[in-house]
C-alpha cells in the first residue's frame, strides 16, 4: 500500500504552456489533455472573451480615425501607430482563428466556418474546445489567444498606455517577447524591444508587422 499511486498521474507530462515558465513546479496536464486543467479553462475563457475586445478594437479605431485637416496637411496624424496597432490586433484575431478552425476542419473531417466571422470562428473552436485541449499543439493554442485578447486589451485602452505584442526577438540565442511601447498622450510609438532590452530598429519594425516569430527581421545591433 506504502507505493500506491494514482493511477495514470505518474505518467503525465507538465503543461508546457508558457503561463507556466515562471513557475518552479511542473503543473501536470490533465488527464486526457495535452494542457493542464487551468490553461483549459483560460482557454474556454479567452475564446468567450475574444468577440469582445475584437469588437472594442473596432470601436477604438472609430476614436482614433484621423480628422480632415489631418491628411490634407501631409503630416503624419497623430495617433497613426496605435491605429496601426489596433488594425494588426484585429487581423491577427481573425488570422489566428482561422488557422486553428482550419486545423480542427483537416484533422477531424468536418467543415469549418463558411466566411470569416469572429463569432462563427470562436463558436467552432468552442464546440471542439476538448479536443483542441487534447490535442499536441493545445500548449501554442492557449498561448497564442493569450496573446491576442492581452494584445486587444492594450490597444482599446489607452489611458493605460499601450504595450503591443508583435512576436518572438530574432537575435541569435533570445526568444523574448518583442514589444511596441505608446505614450498615452501622444500616441507615438517611442520604443520597441524585448523583454531582454534588445532594441529593434524603427525600419526593422516595420518589417516584422503582422509576421510572427519575427524571422525576417534583420538582428539588432
Amino acid at each position: 500500500m506504502d507505493n500506491l499511486v494514482m493511477p495514470g498521474r505518474r505518467d503525465r507530462p507538465s503543461c508546457r504552456s508558457r503561463r507556466h515558465r515562471d513557475q518552479s513546479t511542473p503543473t501536470l496536464t490533465g488527464a486526457g489533455l495535452a494542457i493542464c486543467l487551468g490553461c483549459r479553462d483560460q482557454l474556454e475563457d479567452d475564446l468567450i472573451e475574444l468577440p469582445t475586445w475584437y469588437d472594442l478594437c473596432a470601436h477604438s479605431l472609430d476614436l482614433r480615425r484621423p480628422q480632415r485637416e489631418e491628411r490634407v496637411t501631409g503630416s503624419r496624424p497623430r495617433g497613426i501607430v496605435l491605429r496601426d496597432a489596433v488594425v494588426t490586433v484585429r487581423s491577427d484575431i481573425l488570422g489566428v482563428l482561422a488557422s486553428w478552425c482550419g486545423l480542427v476542419a483537416s484533422e477531424r473531417g468536418v467543415t469549418g466556418p463558411d466566411v470569416l466571422s469572429i463569432r462563427k470562428l470562436t463558436t467552432f473552436m468552442a464546440i471542439h474546445l476538448n479536443w483542441l485541449a487534447s490535442h499536441p499543439a493545445a500548449p501554442d493554442l492557449v498561448d497564442e489567444l493569450g496573446v491576442l485578447v492581452s494584445s486587444a486589451r492594450q490597444v482599446v485602452r489607452p489611458d493605460e498606455g499601450v504595450r503591443v505584442e508583435l512576436g518572438r526577438c530574432a537575435r541569435s540565442g533570445c526568444d523574448e517577447l518583442v514589444r511596441a511601447e505608446t505614450d498615452t498622450e501622444e500616441q507615438m510609438t517611442y520604443y520597441v524591444a524585448c523583454d531582454a532590452g534588445h532594441v529593434v530598429r524603427p525600419e526593422d519594425w516595420l518589417l516584422l508587422r503582422g509576421r510572427r516569430g519575427l524571422g525576417a527581421a534583420s538582428e539588432p545591433e
